[in-house]
């Protein structure tokens, strides 16, 4: 009986803890952020306005928004130049898996 009552205690433990585990923070981008991304994304990209609003939720999830201002500078601007640099390929691969998923 005693063992009985102490795994029902460590399961209401264990659940609990599953239960209030904390949830990521969604990053905060400005309405100037948001709406170059989605000028881009509807323009550029072709992409329906659901698919750049979902890809944008997608993005909030992990990539900071000096991360996405930067992407969306580089992508806007007019130039063609090619970047190796990590942060830009990690940015890059990030926006096109989201966009991505969102089209499925």
């Amino acid at each position: 009986m005693v063992r009985a009552k102490g795994i029902v205690a460590i399961s209401l433990i264990f659940g609990a803890l599953l239960w209030a585990r904390p949830v990521p923070a969604l990053e905060t981008y400005s309405a100037t952020e948001t709406q170059q991304f989605m000028d881009w994304c509807t323009g550029a990209k072709s992409a329906s306005e659901s698919t750049c609003s979902c890809t944008l939720k997608s993005l909030a999830q992990s990539l900071p928004a000096t991360a996405l201002a930067a992407f969306i500078n580089k992508q806007t601007s007019g130039t063609s130049g090619f970047s190796l640099s990590t942060a830009a390929v990690s940015t890059g691969a990030m926006v096109a898996n989201s966009m991505l998923a969102c089209t499925k």
